[in-house]
């Protein structure tokens, strides 16, 4: 009975996740669109304003988005209005599809993982609790999150290395070569990246990717302190999620924002390393190798910080693109909080329903 319960509540956080999450990022990916046509605007001025010429760059092809007619945009409501007038709604969410499912596969596993550890969790902050140590559910709610993060990540990141080759795949086409499906690109790509380094390199730069765990770590540790301290007041409901969801996390991505630039960083140094050998080796261990690889990329994390403040004249580097990356996350998470806690309540009413039918 009490494992029948469990499923279910796990499957419904699951559901839950993924929906929450798809419908932050529906909400949110016309400012993705508009961002990234302007800024591919001011590239083009730049350019042209250093050279004198004009510039035959077209970064909107980031979106997946026609601009054959090459508007020139006067602020973000302008390009709203020239995109709807010339594409319609739907060219606002111009190659959303394969997002849309990589989202839900993401968040739907990260909270299957994150409710199955929650009992565990809870217990364990009960009895530290109990011996007077309550300091420890803040360290203990972090570690909560990065696990169900790293779970994600190391189920899921081999198809963000096929999705990710995809789109380099698509962006170098030439105009003249035959359009393939999009099963046959997969079945390419799959093959190409066993090619270089075996199963291994399906997992590669993932110890990377394993340090922004902290994000969800963190976040999940400011969101149940919110929360219970609105409950504690007498705030629920929607609103409160929303908001919930809005500052836990513009403080997490405040805090681990530097660790995404020097993601970055690090990735870019792992393609062009020529001693990068470790996940090449198809007769390495793969647990081993991936071992070594996050010890030597969080050992990388410091120095690779302060290369990017020496590089780029100070601290602020490491905040560089940082205003218009919070503001579209913070929205985007308070809407898949609110979602998220409604739907969880829903599906597990309707499965515990439909089981208690004759």
């Amino acid at each position: 009975m009490g494992d029948s319960n469990e499923h279910r509540i796990h499957l419904a956080n699951s559901i839950a996740g993924g929906l929450g999450n798809v419908m932050g990022l529906l909400s949110t990916y016309p400012l993705t669109v508009i961002k990234t046509r302007l800024q591919a605007q001011n590239k083009k001025k730049k350019i042209e304003e250093k050279t004198g010429e004009k510039s035959e760059i077209d970064d909107t092809k980031n979106v997946d988005a026609k601009d054959d007619n090459n508007d020139v945009y006067d602020g973000p409501m302008d390009c709203l209005m020239k995109v709807v007038s010339r594409d319609g709604v739907l060219g606002m969410y111009s190659g959303i599809s394969l997002k849309l499912v990589e989202t839900y596969l993401w968040n739907s596993t990260f909270y299957m993982f994150f409710s199955v550890l929650k009992p565990h969790i809870d217990d364990i902050i009960k009895r530290e609790h109990a011996e007077g140590r309550g300091y420890s559910a803040y360290l203990l709610n972090v570690a909560h999150g990065m696990m169900a993060g790293m779970g994600t990540q190391l189920c899921l990141f081999p198809m963000n290395v096929v999705n990710t080759r995809m789109v380099v795949l698509q962006h170098k086409k030439g105009k003249n070569e035959k359009n393939t499906g999009i099963v046959e690109n997969y079945i390419r790509v799959i093959r190409d990246v066993y090619a270089e380094g075996g199963v291994s390199a399906f997992w590669r730069g993932i110890a990377a990717g394993l340090m922004l765990t902290i994000n969800p770590g963190i976040m999940t540790m400011i969101r149940i302190r919110l929360t219970e301290l609105c409950r504690a007041n007498g705030y629920t409901g929607g609103g409160v999620h929303f908001w919930v969801g809005f500052v836990s996390k513009m403080m997490a991505s405040t805090v681990t924002y530097p660790l995404v630039v020097a993601r970055s960083q690090i990735i870019v140094s792992a393609e062009t390393s020529e001693d990068n050998h470790t996940l090449n080796d198809r007769n390495t261990n793969v647990l081993v190798a991936l071992l070594l690889s996050i010890i030597k990329n969080i050992l990388h994390v410091p120095r690779t910080i302060m290369r990017v403040v020496e590089e780029n004249g100070g601290l602020v580097a490491l905040y560089a693109g940082f205003t218009p990356h919070l503001s579209q996350a913070a929205l985007k998470e308070a809407i898949a909080n609110t979602v998220r806690n409604k739907a969880s309540a829903l599906l597990l009413a309707i499965l515990t329903s439909k089981r208690q039918q004759p």
